[in-house]
């Protein structure tokens, strides 16, 4: 089991490094929450998004989410994994198969390509988190069982 484990974490590690290395001084970027306006996630209210760099349909795309308390982000999938950096609040977040997790800030996840998956925030403070795709960015809405759903 933790060779299957080390199989997948560790070549998922190695991608934003390798990212990294391809990247010139001149290349330096910052960026700060203040930064751009959010936008509404319409599959799933009381969800947000800033693009913070890249876009969804390039890829290279890092998007800082914010989730208001009790806010939840309906089951659905990707054909790329996706990493989640935990910045404040606390998230149930359930990857399947897998148990669910609980999310607070520090925690980091990788979500492998095409896992169906969902979470909502807990408590009474928002909930923010980077999520960073490598590749162009799809999703796909489904019910708790995988069964697509059609798009608003």
């Amino acid at each position: 089991m933790n060779k299957r484990i080390s199989l997948v974490v560790f070549p998922m590690l190695l991608l934003p490094l390798a990212f990294a290395q391809s990247t010139s001084v001149q290349d330096f970027r910052y960026w700060s929450p203040q930064e751009g306006s959010w936008m509404e996630d319409s599959d799933a209210p009381g969800t947000y998004g800033k693009d913070v760099i890249g876009t969804a349909q390039t890829g290279n795309w890092v998007m800082y989410v914010k989730f208001n308390p009790g806010a939840w982000a309906n089951w659905h999938w990707h054909k790329n994994p996706q990493s989640i950096y935990m910045v404040s609040g606390t998230m149930n977040y359930e990857v399947k198969p897998h148990p669910m997790v609980k999310l607070t800030p520090g925690s980091y996840m990788v979500i492998p390509a095409r896992a169906l998956h969902n979470g909502n925030c807990l408590g009474n403070e928002p909930c923010t988190l980077f999520i960073e795709n490598l590749l162009p960015n799809d999703k796909h809405a489904t019910d708790a069982n995988g069964k697509e759903l059609k798009r608003r």
